[in-house]
Order: C-alpha cells, then sequence, then structure tokens
C-alpha cells in the first residue's frame, strides 16, 4: 500500500484526521530547483553541477469524503476542517495506519466542502496545502553519545531513505580537555573546519540545515571554513544509504559526537 496523506497536526497521535474514503492524492515529490543557466549562442551552463538539486515548494490537493455518524457530526467535521485553512503544521502520511509515518512541514490554504442534500452524513472535500521545500521525513536517526577515541575517527550512518538529507545536526561535547578544531569530511563531498575554544563540558551545536553554528549557546559562525576538499552546496549531504562520516579533533580526547536527523524520501 502507499503512503497516504491522511493526517495534519504537531504529531500523528494530535493530528486531525483528513477525509480519504475514495481519495485521490498525489504521490509525487515535486519539482527539484534548476540550476541550469542559458548563455549566448545557445549555449547552457548547469551551475550545480553534479550536485544533486534541492526540491521547491509546492502546492497539492487532496481530495476525498467523510462519512460521519450523523447529520451533527458532519458539521462538526467540515468546521475542525475548514478551521486549519491558515494554520501551519506537519502533514502526515502512513502507509500502514500510523505505525509507520513520514512527515512534511506544511500550510492548509483552502477548504472547499461538497455536501448533497438528503445524504446528511456524507461530504466530499478538496483541500489544498502549500509544502515546504524538501523532501518528506522519514525514520528518526539520533546517533547518541558516540565517543571520539581516536582523531580521525569514523563514524557510520545510513539515511534509510531515497533521497538526500540536508538539514542534519551535529552535537559535540568536549571531554577532557578543551576542543581548539573540529573537522568534519566525507572524501568528494564535504570537508569543513570549525576553529576556537570548546571548552570541556559545554556543547558545540552545528545545525547544517540553517547553517548555524553555537559555543555554549553563542553565535559561532566565525571560525567556520569550508576547505579545498569540500565539493557541495551542502554542509552535511547525507545520501540514500551508508555514510561514512570522519571526524578530526584537535585537543578534547574522548568527546562525544551525535548526529540527529530523518530519513529523507521522495
Amino acid at each position: 500500500m502507499p503512503y497516504i496523506i491522511s493526517r495534519f497536526g504537531a504529531s500523528w497521535a494530535a493530528g486531525v484526521e483528513l477525509p480519504i474514503r475514495a481519495m485521490e492524492q498525489p504521490v509525487g515529490l515535486g519539482v527539484a530547483a534548476s540550476g541550469m543557466l542559458d548563455l549566448p549562442g545557445g549555449n547552457s551552463y548547469d551551475s550545480l553541477g553534479s550536485t544533486q538539486a534541492k526540491l521547491r515548494s509546492q502546492v497539492i490537493t487532496i481530495s476525498g469524503g467523510w462519512l460521519a455518524a450523523d447529520a451533527a457530526a458532519t458539521t462538526t467535521k467540515i468546521d475542525a476542517l475548514r478551521a486549519l485553512v491558515g494554520t501551519r503544521n506537519y502533514l502526515w502520511s502512513s502507509s500502514d495506519g500510523g505505525s509507520t509515518n513520514r512527515f512534511r512541514l506544511a500550510r492548509c490554504l483552502d477548504v472547499r466542502a461538497m455536501a448533497r442534500p438528503g445524504i446528511a452524513r456524507w461530504a466530499t472535500y478538496e483541500m489544498d496545502f502549500e509544502l515546504a521545500a524538501g523532501p518528506w521525513n522519514g525514520t528518526a536517526h539520533t546517533l547518541e553519545s558516540t565517543t571520539l577515541d581516536a582523531s580521525p575517527h569514523d563514524v557510520v550512518t545510513t539515511n534509510g531513505g531515497n533521497t538526500r538529507v540536508r538539514n542534519a545536526i551535529i552535537t559535540v561535547t568536549a571531554a577532557t580537555t578543551n576542543i581548539t578544531v573540529l573537522g568534519v569530511s566525507l572524501a568528494g563531498k564535504f570537508d569543513w573546519h570549525w576553529t576556537g575554544t570548546l571548552t570541556v563540558g559545554n556543547v558545540l551545536l552545528i545545525d547544517c540545515g540553517t547553517k548555524r553554528i553555537t559555543n555554549n549557546s553563542v553565535d559561532a559562525y566565525a571560525t567556520f571554513a569550508l576547505q579545498a576538499g569540500h565539493a557541495d552546496n551542502d554542509w552535511l549531504p547525507l545520501d540514500a544509504g551508508s555514510n561514512t562520516i570522519s571526524v578530526h579533533l584537535t585537543g578534547g580526547a574522548d568527546s562525544t559526537f551525535k548526529l540527529t536527523y530523518n530519513d529523507g524520501w521522495a
């Protein structure tokens, strides 16, 4: 069974159930951003090179029916769905009724309902959602407290989806001695260094999606630098399948490294 968009809310359990009887909805991901530039003479240049293009935002329409217990329940359902218009939350899809879910940030733009006189329990709906750029989020991965007992230390993680993840979050906690250099690389993809002083017990937080870095909650972006081996627009692109990340440290023996992200699904 394919994944069906069936709820809208902060979580699957708390989400408003959407009408999916006699349902029709898109199963594609949306359009990728183009890097193609037209040049004089009829030539073109692909500014993205071999990098996988980012996925644009998109507007989708889902339609379906809702069978209520009685006429009053039909009115209650229509009112609940109309109340979603303009709100921003997560769209949830599932293939098995809620055990395995995927989600994507979206805004409800419109709800259109069609009721038929004499059939008080049944109404059909069309709902428009504007989806944020990026893939659907699948299973969450939190690589807890990997000890950096050598430099370099390989951290192996698997993106179990089918498309690139760009918004992983790195958390490094200094131990033993202060960290003065953190290097993160994957041959042929990314290579960057952060320099500074991460004091024992403090946390360096690197959000690779928003490209924000804090040292003990204080902005620390200024000492971040891409290296010659960096070959991507993203800081930490995790393609589908296994990814081996090499972590280098100056100081901070036995510090901990945590990587947080969700599988990416097209």
